[in-house]
């Protein structure tokens, strides 16, 4: 089993369209081996060097991520610098990367409507930013809960859909009504506005800053954060399926198993 690398491209593409990159991000190939057959892809959140030696023992020659391996620009491959190294030990094990980040996020059928239906929420649209100058589209889903549910059960919800077992911070008050919710995978604090000005009653997200969640709090926006990675690692199975389908299954494709999150809960 083998794909054409210009048909792969294509594919990733059609699910991941380089227009909806963000102009500060840096989707697409982060290293390009050649290689015009590609015969094993590995999909991950990000490149660790955990997901390195995973590729290495899996036989990958191809691995797509969400995060992208280099977001700033380099100017030189340093092998004494982590990105330098990582690139370095992927360029020795021929394999190629290429990234969907922002545009995965953006389009239908990406992280938060992946997301948004995990949730079971209805009447998903996109979030948009209403100003004297017109509407512009945003980051992030909104949608209305089947029925209406306090925020202590709409928190046991998520915790159960995105399988998590350690603690994560709320803004509101258990027992505040929640019946439309926004959601925006990530770091969500770009997006805070867009939910605001559509009268949400609670937001959840993966990241937000201090001074984001004060504002939220003052205004009666109930919000769960319940960090980056808890909110991104659906990215892997989602884009996995929707590859397996865009390539017709002409190539072998592999979920990566390596928990990337960088952080430890204590209780």
């Amino acid at each position: 089993m083998a794909i054409n690398l210009d048909e792969l491209i294509s594919d990733l593409r059609t699910i991941a369209p380089r227009e909806l990159d963000e102009e500060w991000d840096n989707g697409g190939f982060q290293i390009n081996m050649g290689k015009k057959e590609i015969n094993k892809i590995l999909v991950s959140l990000e490149i660790t060097k955990d997901v390195i030696e995973e590729a290495s023992e899996l036989g990958v020659d191809f691995i797509v991520t969400h995060h992208p391996l280099i977001f700033k620009k380099l100017d030189v491959i340093d092998a004494t610098t982590i990105t330098g190294n990582y690139i370095i030990q992927l360029i020795n094990k021929g394999i190629t990367v290429y990234s969907a980040h922002t545009s995965f996020d953006s389009v239908f059928g990406g992280n938060n409507d992946y997301l948004a239906e995990l949730l079971g929420l209805q009447k998903v649209m996109r979030l948009k930013l209403w100003t004297p100058h017109g509407s512009r589209e945003q980051i992030g889903r909104m949608g209305i809960l089947k029925k209406p549910l306090t925020l202590s059960k709409v928190t046991d919800l998520v915790k159960e859909k995105l399988n998590l077992n350690e603690t994560f911070r709320i803004v509101g008050h258990p027992n505040d009504n929640i019946k439309t919710v926004a959601v925006c995978t990530g770091a969500g604090g770009d997006s805070l506005e867009a939910v605001i000005k559509s009268k949400c009653d609670l937001y959840i997200t993966g990241e937000i800053s201090h001074h984001e969640a004060q504002m939220a709090k003052e205004i009666g926006l109930s919000i769960i954060v319940v960090g980056h990675y808890a909110s991104e690692y659906i990215f892997i199975k989602n884009f996995a399926d929707k590859l397996r389908k865009q390539t017709e299954e002409q190539v072998e494709i592999l979920e990566s198993n390596v928990i990337v999150n960088p952080f430890e809960y204590v209780l």
